[in-house]
C-alpha cells in the first residue's frame, strides 16, 4: 500500500526533500518530486516525515541509527552492541510498540526475555532490510493503527522498496545498471552494491545485492583499556558480514494492470569477542549470532473506474525470520568450597517466525451531496507461527562424558497467530477551505499456544485466546487564508500482547522467576495533534502539539503468591506481566525550512532546515516513562549547485542531557532510583558533499562529528548497570566509556549509473 498526505503537507515535504536532497545526476529534482508524490497516497491523522532514497544516499545513510539521525523525537532504540538494533522509538516509546512495515508487510516482533538480559545469552531483534533495497521510508509521528495496524502506539515506519521504473525511462525497452561501493570509518564498514534493471516489451525485472562488512562501531576514544571484564573502556571486538537481495518482476497486462512478483532475503552473521563479559564465572566467551529474513509475494495492481473502486491492489506474501544466537564460553564456578562445574559450553537460542499475509486495498473517488470524497479500505488475513528453542552442549572436564547436549524450557510456546482485519479511511471537502477524514478499524485475533517438547505447560495457562480491536481516525484541515492553515487530528493506536508479554516463563517448578498471563488486554492509544502550518514563496513552517493517552500499558511487577506447582508461597516472589494504569505523553514538535537564495537575494541553491521535539510523559503514579528521549534540535544549511553539479551540506543536532527528574523508578519499596549514568548535553556536527564527476558517476563524502564531540545517548546507556554478570551491559570503573558514540570519522561512497 502507498501512502499520500495532504496537498498542504506533500508540498511542505516535497520542499524540504528538495532542500536537503539538492540536485545531482542533473535530474534530481524532478526525480525527488516524483518519488515523494508516489510515496503518499492517502491522508492520515498524524505527523508524517517521508525520505527519499536519494537524501539517504546523499547522506550516506548505511543503518537505521543514521537514518533517523536528523528526525527530532524518533531514535533508534539498542542496548548492547552485540544484539544492536531492536526497533524505533517515537514520541517517547519503543520496540514493539513502533509498528515497522516492508512493502505492507509487519516486520518481526522482540524477544528479549527481560529477567535474562543479565546472562546476555538471546535478544531477537525486528529489523531485516537494508537500506540500499529502500525507494522511501515513512515515519509517522503519533498513532497510526488505520493504515499502519498492530504496533502503531506511538507511530510507525514505513518502507517501500525500489521498483524496476526508478532506474529505467519512462518508457520503451531500456536496461539501467548501478554499482556502488563505499566506506564508513565509524565502524570499518566497506560496502558494494550492484543493482541491474531492465524493460522488454511489456515485462520489467530489477535485481539489487548488497553486501557489507565491517567491525565493531567504535566509540569516542578507542585507546581506552583493552581489558576483559565489565571494567573494558572499548567496545568489544566484533565481525559483522550482510548479504542483502532485493529482486522484483512486474508484467504489464495492460497500461491499466499488471502483475508482479518480489523476493527479499537479507542475512547477517555477527561474531563478537564478548570481552568485557569474560571474568568470575566465564571465560572465552564468544557469540555467533545469524539473522535471516526472507520474502516471495506476488501483487496484482488494476486501475478502472467501477463502481466499487477505481483502483485496486491485491498481494499475498509469504516472509520467514530465523534467528539464532550461539554463545561459546568456558564456565567454571562452584558452591560450598569445591568446583561443581568446569566446562566448554555451546548455547543456542533459537527464535523463528513466519507469516503469511493476504491483503486486498481498494481506492474510489466518488461525489455525495456536492461534495468529493477518497476513499481508502481493504481487508487483510494474517498469520503468524513462532517457535523458540533453547540447546546447550557441554563437555566437562570433571567427567569423561565428552559433548552432552541439552534442553532447557523455551522462552516461548510454540504459538500460532490468526488475524483478521477491515478499515476504511474517507476523505472529503466541506466547502473550499476545509478538508476532513474520518477513518475505522476492526481486528480480530486468535492465538493458539501448545505444549511440546521445548515448553511445559506446568500452569496450565496455554490454549486459545480470542479478541477483538477497533479503532478510529478523525480529522480536519483549515485554510485561514492562502498562507496558514490549521491541522487537528485524533488518531488511535493499538498493540496486541505478544506471545512473549502473554507466556514467558522462567525459573524452575519449585523457584518461579517469571510466570506467564494469558488473560493480557491490549494496549490501546490516543493521540491529539493540533498544529499551526504556514506555506509561503520562500519557506514553510509547521508548529504542532500533541497528547497521547495510553491504557492497558503492559508493564511487569513482582509478586508473591501460591506456586501452583508446589501450592507454598514463593518466598522469593515471582514477575507477571499485567496491564498497569493508564500513561500519558505530551510534546511539542517544530519544523521549518526556508529559501535562503530567495529570501536574502543570493545565488540559487542555499537553503536551509530546522526541526525541534521535546517529549514529556508520566504514569498513574507520576513516574517519568523511562524511554522517552530528550529535547532534541537540528539545524541544516544546505547548497547545490543549480547546474547540479556539486552541492554541500552541513547538519548541526543538538541533544540536551537526560536529567534524573526525568528518568527516576519506583522499587518495591516505594523508593526512587536514579540510572546510574545519563546522556550528557552535546551539539554535533556534520558535513557532507558530493561531486557529478560525470552525468553518471558521483562522489559523495563526509565528515562526521567534526569537533569531535564526546556524549553519550539516552538509548544507549539507560539500561546500563553494574556488576559482572551483566554482560555487555553492566560496567565498573570506567567501563562506561565503551558505550560513548563514535569521535571525529569519516565516511566516502562512489556510484557508478550507466
Amino acid at each position: 500500500m502507498k501512502y499520500k498526505k495532504s496537498i498542504l503537507t506533500s508540498a511542505i515535504t516535497s520542499a524540504i526533500t528538495i532542500a536537503l536532497s539538492g540536485q545531482a545526476f542533473g535530474q534530481t529534482i524532478q526525480t525527488l518530486e516524483k518519488t515523494v508524490v508516489k510515496s503518499q497516497s492517502i491522508e492520515r491523522d498524524a505527523v508524517v516525515e517521508v525520505l527519499s532514497s536519494e537524501e539517504l544516499a546523499l547522506r550516506q545513510v548505511d543503518n537505521f541509527e543514521d537514518l533517523v539521525k536528523l528526525v527530532p523525537g524518533v531514535s533508534v532504540s539498542k542496548g548492547d552492541d552485540r544484539w544492536g538494533a531492536s526497533g524505533f522509538n517515537i514520541r517517547g516509546l519503543d520496540e514493539d510498540r513502533v509498528a515497522i512495515n516492508v512493502d505492507g508487510v509487519p516486520q518481526g516482533e522482540t524477544l528479549k526475555y527481560e529477567s535474562g538480559q543479565a546472562y546476555g545469552y538471546f535478544k531477537g531483534s525486528r529489523n531485516g532490510v537494508d537500506i540500499e533495497a529502500l525507494k522511501s521510508v515513512e515515519i509517522v509521528k503519533g498513532a497510526d493503527a488505520i493504515l499502519s495496524g498492530n504496533g502503531s502506539l506511538a507511530g510507525a515506519v514505513n518502507m517501500t522498496t525500489k521498483d524496476p521504473d526508478d532506474f529505467l525511462s519512462y518508457q520503451g525497452d531500456d536496461s539501467g545498471f548501478a554499482i556502488k561501493a563505499g566506506y564508513s570509518g565509524e565502524n570499518s564498514e566497506t560496502m558494494t552494491s550492484l543493482t541491474a534493471a531492465n524493460r522488454t516489451g511489456a515485462l520489467e525485472s530489477l535485481i539489487i545485492y548488497t553486501y557489507r562488512d565491517g567491525n565493531e562501531f567504535e566509540n569516542y576514544d578507542m585507546n581506552g583499556a583493552d581489558i576483559e571484564g565489565s571494567a573494558r573502556e572499548i567496545p568489544d571486538p566484533q565481525d559483522t558480514k550482510l548479504n542483502s537481495v532485493l529482486a522484483k518482476l512486474i508484467y504489464e497486462i495492460s497500461p491499466d494492470n499488471e502483475i508482479g512478483f518480489v523476493g527479499t532475503y537479507y542475512k547477517t552473521k555477527v561474531i563478537t569477542d564478548t570481552q568485557s563479559f569474560n571474568g568470575g564465572w566465564y571465560s572465552n566467551r564468544v557469540g555467533n549470532d545469524i539473522s535471516k529474513t526472507t520474502r516471495v509475494g506476488v501483487f496484482h495492481k488494476y486501475e478502472g473506474e467501477t463502481a466499487l473502486f477505481d483502483k485496486v491492489t491485491t498481494a499475498l506474501n509469504k516472509q520467514s525470520i530465523d534467528f539464532a544466537a550461539n554463545t561459546s564460553q568456558h564456565a567454571r564456578f562452584g558452591f560450598g568450597g569445591g568446583i561443581t562445574t568446569d566446562e566448554d559450553r555451546v548455547d543456542t537460542r533459537a527464535f523463528n517466525q513466519d507469516l503469511f499475509q493476504v491483503t486486498v486495498d481498494l481506492e474510489k473517488s466518488f461525489k455525495f451531496a456536492q461534495q468529493k470524497h477518497k476513499l481508502v479500505y481493504g481487508a487483510e488475513i494474517l498469520n503468524k507461527d513462532y517457535e523458540n528453542s533453547q540447546v546447550r552442549k557441554s563437555n566437562s572436564i570433571l567427567n569423561d562424558k565428552g559433548w552432552v547436549e541439552s534442553s532447557s524450557q523455551a522462552l516461548i510456546p510454540k504459538s500460532e497467530a490468526d488475524i483478521y482485519t477491515l478499515y476504511a479511511l474517507d476523505t472529503f471537502n466541506l466547502g473550499k477551505t476545509t478538508q476532513a477524514r474520518l477513518g475505522a478499524r476492526y481486528d480480530h485475533y486468535t492465538y493458539n499456544a501448545k505444549a511440546d517438547e521445548n515448553y511445559s505447560d506446568e500452569s496450565g495457562t496455554l490454549g486459545e485466546i480470542s479478541f477483538s480491536m477497533a479503532t478510529w481516525t478523525a480529522g480536519i484541515e483549515q485554510a485561514l487564508n492562502d498562507s496558514f492553515s490549521i491541522e487537528m487530528g485524533v488518531s488511535t493506536g493499538f498493540r496486541a500482547p505478544t506471545i512473549e508479554d502473554m507466556y514467558t516463563t522462567s525459573g524452575t517448578l519449585d523457584d518461579w522467576n517469571e510466570v506467564p498471563n494469558a488473560d493480557l488486554k491490549a494496549e490501546y492509544s490516543t493521540n491529539y495533534d493540533v498544529a499551526l502550518v504556514g506555506e509561503f514563496s520562500k519557506g514553510s513552517f509547521r508548529l504542532g502539539t500533541f497528547f497521547s493517552k495510553y491504557k492497558d500499558f503492559i508493564d511487569s511487577e513482582k509478586r508473591q503468591g501460591i506456586n501452583t506447582n508446589t501450592g507454598e508461597t514463593d518466598p522469593d516472589g515471582f514477575f507477571v506481566n499485567f496491564n498497569s494504569d493508564t500513561v500519558e505523553i505530551k510534546g511539542i514538535e517544530f519544523s521549518a525550512d526556508l529559501n535562503l537564495s530567495r529570501t536574502f537575494d543570493l545565488t540559487p541553491g542555499l537553503k536551509t532546515r530546522v526541526q525541534a521535539a521535546y517529549t514529556s510523559g508520566e504514569n498513574s503514579e507520576d513516574t517519568p516513562i523511562y524511554s522517552i528521549q530528550p529535547f532534541n534540535l537540528t539545524w541544516g544549511i544546505s547548497y547545490n549547485q543549480p547546474e547540479g553539479n556539486w552541492g554541500v551540506h552541513t547538519y548541526a543536532s543538538y541533544t540536551a542531557g537526560k536529567e534524573d527528574k526525568d528518568s527516576f523508578t519506583i522499587d518495591e519499596n516505594g523508593e526512587k532510583t536514579y540510572p546510574l549514568y545519563s546522556s550528557n548535553a552535546a551539539t554535533i556536527i556534520d558535513l557532507t558533499g558530493y561531486y557529478n564527476i560525470t552525468e553518471s558517476l558521483r562522489l559523495v563524502a563526509g565528515v562526521y562529528n567534526v569537533t569531535d564531540k564526546e556524549y553519550y545517548r539516552w538509548d544507549s546507556v539507560r539500561f546500563v548497570d553494574q556488576g559482572d554478570m551483566r554482560p555487555g551491559i553492566g560496567v565498573t570503573d570506567n567501563g562506561i566509556k565503551r558505550y560513548s558514540e563514535a569521535g571525529r570519522n569519516l565516511g566516502v561512497n562512489v556510484s557508478y549509473k550507466f
